[in-house]
């Protein structure tokens, strides 16, 4: 069976739930991450029972794509808080942002059958995601939307297809945009975060915020860890005030 969570992590638990998630992984240290495969056939409203999470009133109606991307979510958020919070679900404000119990900071992801967590319990900001890769026509519809010439030069220089390249600062600005909202408050473009440097080979892009998507007393250039194979694109990044 493939890794889920990328090389970064050394994995410490591996864990599964009947025929909804049929692997999962966790990791501990330096912070909470982990990451689950889930099925969205196998979900049934006797899985939904017994995995004990209360679906909000927006979700009981929905498709089962989106009910299996929260129970997925919730439910490894759920084992990273054991034993502390052995009855915790995680739940969003009306803007859909999750609220995170007293004295931990997180960030949730998914694609069409993979959800990806990244928890921290010290102050910090935490952003994640995670991406299918796009096609390379799909990259080249929203290669404008995402980056400016510098951008797709670095990128184009680094080794990356168009596809990647689009895929990967799509994600990567995504993180960010996870990671500082809850404290901006305030919604922005792409075009706030650019892309300054990335090392290929140790999987580490640095971006520079503009003062409109930078939290006070945070610094202006971020490094973003990533993880890019064939399929998709996963990034994440754990950021402490200066």
């Amino acid at each position: 069976m493939s890794p889920l969570l990328p090389p970064n992590f050394n994995v410490e638990q591996l864990d599964s739930y009947q025929a909804f998630i049929p692997h999962a992984e966790f990791c501990y240290s330096p912070y909470c991450t982990a990451c689950c495969q889930f099925s969205i056939d196998a979900l049934t409203p006797m899985v939904i029972q017994s995995l004990g999470f209360t679906l909000p009133q927006t979700l009981k109606q929905a498709v089962k794509k989106r009910q299996a991307e929260y129970l997925a979510s919730r439910w490894l958020v759920a084992k990273l808080l054991l034993p502390e919070n052995k009855s915790f679900q995680l739940l969003n404000r009306a803007d859909r942002s999750p609220i995170w119990p007293l004295g931990f900071s997180g960030s949730l992801s998914h694609h069409d059958h993979k959800a990806f967590v990244v928890l921290d319990a010290s102050p910090a900001l935490v952003g994640n995601d995670i991406e299918r890769m796009l096609t390379e026509d799909k990259a080249k519809e929203l290669q404008s939307m995402i980056m400016n010439d510098a951008e797709f030069d670095l990128l184009m220089t680094s080794g990356f297809s168009s596809a990647q390249a689009t895929t990967l600062l799509f994600s990567l600005k995504e993180t960010v945009y996870k990671a500082v909202y809850p404290e901006v408050q305030t919604l922005f473009g792409f075009e706030q975060v650019i892309l300054t440097a990335i090392n290929p080979i140790n999987n580490i892009a640095t971006v520079k915020l503009s003062r409109l998507a930078r939290p006070n007393e945070y610094p202006e250039y971020w490094p973003i860890n990533y993880c890019l194979t064939i399929n998709e694109v996963m990034s994440w990044t754990v950021m402490k005030r200066l």
